[in-house]
């Protein structure tokens, strides 16, 4: 698996980095994804995570439900399909803080002026998303071969309850179709065995 880090280099991506950067990948593709279907949302943070990924987002007065799961999820697999690849380029701050107020993306801006005055800010881009990020990622949509949207949650920006409420979308992803699979029958066997717990104490 090829991998683009953020200098533009592209290299084969080392076997314990694997999951880690299909996951990141997988919340761009999300975020692009959503942004196709909802113009309006503005992006937070969208990591990788232990079993797979996330992003928080800022979709005004837009509830989601899982029919909505359902759509988003769909249009991963055509970006999925339409092989876009991953560009990368950094920009120095004050162009960095102007191009995400051009693109609305409000938080990505509050995050900026986090970071410290010597930060190298990069930008990955496939298609006609960007997003801010470190990377790496992979060098093209299609190397996302096994995914699939889990749940809607809510979380508070900078995990904060004194700011805005953001609906989180998580996902899992893996190397291969087979490794899902595996992933969801030990769901299942979780959820039954659950079951068969609370029947017990009923």
């Amino acid at each position: 698996m090829k991998i683009i880090y953020n200098d533009g280099h592209v290299a084969e991506c080392p076997a314990e980095d694997e999951l880690e950067v299909l996951r990141h990948s997988a919340a761009h593709i999300m975020a692009q994804a959503v942004k196709r279907l909802y113009p309006d949302a503005h992006f937070a943070y969208g990591p990788a995570t232990e079993k797979g990924f996330h992003y928080d987002i800022d979709l005004g007065d837009v509830k989601l439900t899982d029919e909505d799961l359902a759509a988003i999820q769909a249009e991963m697999q055509k970006i999925v399909k339409e092989n876009l690849p991953f560009k990368v380029y950094p920009l120095p701050r004050d162009e960095a803080v102007q191009l995400m107020k051009d693109r609305g993306e409000i938080y990505k801006v509050e995050h900026i002026a986090d970071l410290a005055e010597d930060a190298v800010i990069t930008f990955y881009q496939q298609g006609d998303y960007i997003d801010m990020c470190v990377g790496p990622h992979l060098t093209y949509t299609k190397a996302l071969k096994a995914f699939k949207l889990t749940a809607l949650s809510g979380a508070y920006w900078k995990n904060d309850q004194k700011n805005k409420m953001l609906t989180r979308l998580n996902g899992v992803a893996f190397r291969n179709q087979e490794e899902l699979a595996e992933y969801e029958k030990q769901v299942e066997e979780a959820k039954a065995r659950d079951h068969r717990r609370i029947g017990k104490e009923i």
